[in-house]
């Protein structure tokens, strides 16, 4: 069946003075009908890619906060977590300390386990990760220990400091550091 419009644009279907082939007609429709849909599933799917890589840095933040927090739990441990500041710093790990001295994973963790003063409270107060892609994230954050030092003195310490951690072989491992003592 043929149906002839006359005056309708040249670009629509039976425009240009042609005969509108109710078939083709239908098939064009059915075609754009189809491409629309593609082009929403397709619009809907990227909206999503967000949303999937929010919840992935959902779960590297509580990595990596996890393994912050048992960072500073540790200094309560016999070692001064000595055991396990050595399984979270990387082997290329380096590192400025609260006196500006620069050190390395060897040197950080002999210095821990050397440490005579003794805990009795070490806490993270804050933490606020950024992740940058997949595999990097840096992590500042505030923390406070007290106890007592090599004399029996009491003291009641606040640091603030930074770390960026990177994933190698699925495993988080922290790679550099710097804390400063807050006043």
């Amino acid at each position: 069946m043929s149906i002839r419009l006359s005056g309708v644009p040249w670009w629509c279907p039976g425009g240009d003075d042609r005969p509108l082939n109710t078939t083709t007609w239908k098939k064009d429709n059915y075609m754009k009908l189809l491409t629309a849909t593609l082009v929403a599933i397709t619009g809907l799917g990227l909206c999503a890619a967000p949303l999937a890589l929010a919840s992935d840095n959902a779960a590297i933040e509580k990595q990596i906060k996890a393994q912050e927090d048992a960072w500073a739990a540790s200094q309560l441990n016999k070692d001064h977590g000595a055991s396990v500041v050595e399984g979270l710093l990387a082997n290329d790990y380096h590192g400025i300390n609260a006196k500006g001295k620069m050190f390395d994973k060897k040197q950080q963790v002999k210095r821990i386990r050397t440490d005579a003063d003794t805990y009795t409270y070490s806490k993270n107060d804050s933490m606020s990760v950024q992740v940058y892609g997949a595999d990097v994230a840096t992590v500042c954050g505030k923390s406070t220990e007290k106890g007592k030092d090599k004399e029996g003195k009491e003291f009641s310490r606040s640091y603030a400091w930074v770390d960026t951690w990177m994933q190698r072989g699925g495993q988080w491992h922290c790679i550099a550091g710097s804390g400063t003592l807050m006043p």
